[in-house]
């Protein structure tokens, strides 16, 4: 694939594609990681990483900072994830694939993001997860400096439990940008499927792309009636935890994938 490629082109080349193909085919040359290299994966998963990005920006969890990755479907011990850019702005020329210790595998020069190794613990740590998202989400930041806890106060956020945890990094909303750092997050985090960080933002997890964009758009509306309960004098009435919440996005991610296609047409 040539080196740059805009929206559509990507987007047509993908469709295009027969199965099987081809699409990501990264030149190794000049990698320290040249014999590590993994097969090529599912065109469809890169595909769905660029339009995630611009589909969190579009619904308001991603403002300008803030990453989607997502796990090798070939080699569980790799992700992919943009170069350090705002996410509106990624095209297929920008993702790059990582080891689980954040080692860029053809960095081509590219800068990765400085707290990708909030994404390389958590696909080290639980298998299950197949797909992450940071982001500094408006709706939820009061959440992460307060004492008032995030609680799922709507049905389709119930693979939170019942307070979602709350992340300290430093004193002053620190970034994770090593892997020791990340460890002590994935720590606090557990098992649960979001994590606040203090100050900071938020950590979504998910067991696919569509999964995960699914549950942080959820989370951001969360956070909003959440707010409006509180704004109306009200005490917030949580639900229960689902062990099988959360999954179930199937009807919106295939309504924002159209308007993703018919925005770069």
């Amino acid at each position: 694939m040539a080196e740059y490629v805009t929206r559509r082109n990507f987007m047509t080349l993908l469709a295009a594609a027969a199965p099987g193909a081809l699409v990501f085919a990264p030149s190794f040359s000049g990698s320290s990681l040249l014999a590590q290299a993994s097969p090529a994966p599912d065109p469809k998963i890169l595909s769905d990483l660029v339009a995630g990005n611009h589909i969190l920006v579009r619904k308001g969890v991603i403002v300008i900072h803030g990453h989607l990755s997502v796990r090798h479907d070939k080699n569980p011990n790799r992700f992919f994830m943009s170069k350090a850019i705002a996410p509106e702005s990624i095209v297929a020329a920008d993702i790059m694939e990582f080891d689980l210790d954040s080692k860029a595998i053809d960095p081509k020069g590219r800068e990765g993001y400085q707290e990708r190794f909030i994404h390389s613990e958590i696909f080290r740590a639980r298998p299950e997860v197949n797909a992450v998202i940071h982001a500094h989400t408006p709706s939820l930041l009061p959440f992460t400096a307060s004492d008032v806890p995030l609680q799922p106060v709507q049905q389709q956020v119930t693979f939170l439990p019942e307070r979602v945890k709350m992340h300290r990094n430093g004193d002053r909303g620190d970034t994770i940008v090593n892997i020791e750092q990340a460890k002590a997050m994935v720590k606090t985090m557990g098992n649960d499927g979001a994590l606040l960080l203090h100050g900071h933002g938020v950590v979504v997890v998910g067991n696919s792309i569509p999964t995960v964009v699914g549950r942080a758009i959820e989370l951001e509306l969360n956070g909003r009636v959440q707010r409006d309960i509180i704004a109306m004098g009200g005490k917030p009435l949580p639900l229960l935890p689902d062990p099988k919440g959360g999954n179930g996005y199937g009807r919106g991610w295939d309504a924002w994938l159209k308007e993703e296609q018919r925005l770069v047409k």
